[in-house]
């Protein structure tokens, strides 16, 4: 049998084996989930979060006042490892994940789970996990999706067409592509400068056309919508461009609030709201790239780096029929976590894969006050397959301190104590020497779970046959 066929049998053994009416087990019960996830945004562009730019972003602030901010989020370094974390609950090591390789078909994503147990799926904006054989058989059909419109892989590639000595990309990816289940990718229209500014808005619109079709056929639906803002070329809607004064950016920002809105406003009109489990975070630290530096607040660094600036990200999360309103907390949360924490919202954690190590954990107890911890005290940081720093509770360590992508500076080992020091400025690892043992213990937990399990090799092909040593 497929992996597929697999976990779909394994998920209706399940459901039969639970009594009827057991609350969250049933379809009727089973919570819709949104999740968005925009694209290199960081903190001090949020007003939840101090916007330093003062554009205005209520209904991204009105989802942390119907619920719970977490100011300790984590996510990996870079767009396409995020995406692969995010999806699968694994450290996106684990996957092989990397650009332009993307994951194999061996990997589960949430959507996987979630369509084995009656969930619609859709995914529309920003792909970015498929690779350069993608157009085969790595769309987002291919992981669990029953429709998708967007752009395979990066925003900036909406540049290519501003610069004719350039060659045509072979993979097409300068397109934006729709498919459904049964069908083949179709192109649709260019991915230009003008296509970029728009593709957001149309994504947000389908998916309250998706959400409606579900609500219409009584089915719980999963809609996952990758923003491409605020990613470079940032470049808004032509409703906003030029109308905040704060720039580009700022534009940008106006744009993805009001389509948050689009979204919450359909799930109000739609009844739906108060049994729909709403996230918004986002994928990396805040755009380097002049003139659309983005700010991460009062943390150092920018994506592509694992600062706090570039892996300590927003996050919002609402769910009015669980989680208390108003909360926040510092509590280490990765988006590692939100597979288990979603499984366990739709009364399903089975379909969470248990033939692989998964390094997310549900945190759902957390979010609904009933835990006053997180459950989480680490979180590791690779680029590439190089370890670059560690986080303990309030303390990280980094291995190859490297304070801008690419550009290390020594001493490379430092510790900082992220309390006292957001900035992670003040090396105190001599003053700390149990420091470098507590930390090189968390990096030998995981390098046993991977002798044991090892790693997907990166750009590993489909189909992928796991070796597992016992």
């Amino acid at each position: 049998m497929s992996r597929r066929t697999i976990v779909a049998a394994v998920a209706l053994v399940a459901a039969l084996a639970v009594p009827a009416g057991a609350p969250g087990q049933t379809a009727p019960d089973r919570p819709n989930v949104v999740l968005m996830f925009p694209d290199n945004l960081g903190w001090g562009e949020v007003g939840a979060y101090g916007s330093v730019r003062g554009v205005p972003t209520p209904n991204i602030d009105s989802i942390a006042a119907q619920g719970m901010r977490l100011d300790n989020f984590n996510v990996e370094f870079s767009c396409t490892v995020s995406r692969s974390a995010l999806l699968t609950g694994r450290y996106a090591i684990r996957a092989g994940a990397a650009q332009p390789t993307g994951i194999t078909l061996w990997e589960v994503t949430i959507a996987e789970g979630l369509g084995s147990i009656g969930y619609s799926t859709a995914l529309f904006g920003k792909w970015h996990l498929g690779g350069s054989n993608w157009i085969e058989h790595r769309t987002p059909i291919d992981q669990g999706f029953e429709e998708w419109y967007g752009i395979p892989n990066t925003s900036n590639e909406a540049q290519w067409t501003t610069t004719p000595s350039l060659n045509r990309n072979p993979a097409d990816t300068s397109y934006i592509w729709e498919q459904k289940s049964g069908g083949s990718p179709r192109k649709v229209k260019v991915f230009d400068l003008q296509s970029r500014a728009t593709l957001d808005r149309e994504s947000a619109l389908r998916g309250v056309d998706f959400m409606e079709r579900s609500v219409g056929a009584g089915k719980p639906f999963f809609l996952y919508l990758p923003m491409t803002q605020v990613h470079f070329p940032t470049l808004a809607h032509p409703d906003f461009a030029g109308k905040t004064g704060a720039g580009d950016l700022g534009d940008a920002m106006a744009d993805v609030d009001y389509n948050v809105g689009i979204i919450l406003e359909a799930l109000t009109r739609l009844g739906v709201d108060r049994n729909t489990l709403v996230l918004w975070c986002t994928d990396n630290g805040p755009e380097g790239r002049r003139p659309w530096r983005g700010s991460a607040g009062p943390w150092r660094g920018f994506y592509n780096s694992v600062m706090e600036g570039g892996i300590r990200t927003p996050c919002v999360i609402r769910w009015p029929a669980r989680i208390p309103r108003g909360r926040s907390s510092s509590e280490i949360v990765s988006e590692m976590d939100l597979f288990p924490t979603i499984a366990a919202a739709a009364g399903a954690p089975e379909i969470v894969p248990a033939d692989r190590p998964i390094d997310g954990i549900d945190v759902l107890p957390f979010l609904e006050g009933k835990r006053s911890t997180s459950g989480r005290e680490s979180v590791l940081y690779f680029t590439g397959r190089q370890v670059r720093a560690v986080k303990w509770r309030d303390w990280k360590f980094h291995y190859s301190f490297q304070p801008e992508p690419r550009v290390s500076e020594p001493p490379l080992m430092r510790l900082f104590n992220l309390r006292a020091d957001p900035h992670e400025d003040s090396d105190v690892k001599d003053a700390n020497p149990w420091a470098i043992g507590l930390f090189d213990q968390l990096l030998a937990e995981f390098a046993s779970s991977t002798d044991r399990f090892p790693n997907v090799p990166s750009g590993a092909p489909d189909p992928y046959t796991p070796t597992r040593r016992d």
